[in-house]
């Protein structure tokens, strides 16, 4: 009787091409052969279709479906639901996966039944494909992943390996969380299983001015926080606010969801500190948040640091404004 593979390697794609080639031909010259290679054509404008038409022609390993763009979240779940092996392998459409990733995540799953995702260690690419520095090590057993969770996403989303049956018992992503949909399932996931990493940097990930975290970090701050205010309610036994909502609150609303009027506070809490690692939240419209902050008495740890960076960059305007606000907060404290 035939069997299906046992790895369904997922990937969604939208305009993707510059690095498109490199990064599905990493995933057909691994060693571990056994595998599918799912891959959502969303919509993408740019010349992906052909470069994927074209090397679906050359292994059919690749199951390619192109549809119009629906958005991330959207794509991910459709490949959720179509895989046929008991393992998901992610991908993203810029990254670089080394020749013995999938084997050596398949193996260590194998001997560990109670993971039930397994990420790895990565390497920094930038976008002209130059090897930049080590990303930080992600945590290497399960105690100091969920140790970590409340910092941010205890392993790199493209680097996953996960059981299916467990991400479709958790209805897999959740269109509220866009942009941090992979944090909301590792927080849902660490209730019933165990995350860990390889220690292995088994993928070359690649940053760019342009992915989610650097273009959208203000949308992505605020749904992780929210995310983690709904991981606690769970943890004490209360039902998930999200299941069926599509959308996260407005600020105004966070406190009554909740139930509890300190919940909106530490949400803009969590964006200021991200903020202030981020030189394009500094210099949109959230800046505003991070100088309410310091207004309101409550300020950040880093300030100083930086009203200087804003001064290294030139806005000069807005390092004055922080460094007023700063100034503020120390004279009525004293």
């Amino acid at each position: 009787m035939a069997t299906g593979p046992c790895v369904s390697v997922i990937m969604s794609v939208y305009n993707g091409a510059p690095h498109l080639y490199a990064c599905v031909q990493s995933i057909l010259q691994q060693h571990f052969r056994d595998f599918e290679f799912l891959i959502v054509n969303d919509g993408s404008t740019d010349g992906s279709s052909e470069i994927l038409r074209n090397l679906a022609k050359t292994d059919d390993r690749i199951r390619l479906i192109e549809r119009e763009n629906r958005g991330l979240v959207a794509s991910l779940n459709e490949l959720v639901a179509a895989a046929r092996a008991p393992l998901l392998a992610r991908m993203d459409s810029d990254d670089i996966s080394m020749p013995d990733r999938l084997s050596r995540q398949v193996a260590y799953l194998a001997d560990h039944s109670h993971v039930g995702i397994l990420g790895c260690n990565t390497h920094d690419l930038d976008e002209n494909g130059v090897l930049t520095r080590a990303r930080e090590k992600y945590p290497l057993t399960p105690v100091a992943a969920r140790l970590s969770l409340e910092q941010g996403p205890p392993v790199c989303h493209p680097s996953v390996m996960m059981r299916t049956t467990l991400i479709r018992r958790l209805s897999a992503y959740r269109p509220a969380f866009r942009h941090a949909e992979d944090y909301d399932l590792w927080l849902r996931a660490s209730l019933c299983t165990d995350i860990c990493n390889l220690p292995e940097r088994l993928l070359l990930y690649r940053r760019s001015a342009t992915q989610i975290s650097q273009k959208h970090a203000g949308e992505q701050a605020k749904a992780a926080a929210i995310a983690w205010l709904d991981h606690i309610r769970r943890s004490g036994g209360k039902g998930s606010l999200f299941d069926d909502r599509h959308t996260l609150p407005r600020f105004e609303e966070i406190g009554t969801l909740f139930g509890d009027q300190q919940a909106a506070a530490y949400v803009r809490r969590k964006m200021v500190e991200r903020l202030r690692y981020s030189n394009e939240m500094l210099e949109g419209p959230e800046f505003n948040m991070m100088v309410q902050q310091v207004r309101a008495g409550q300020g950040f740890d880093g300030a100083v640091r930086t009203i200087l960076r804003l001064g290294r960059k030139g806005r000069l305007v807005r390092a004055f404004i922080l460094a007023s606000a700063v100034a503020g907060l120390v004279i009525s404290t004293s």
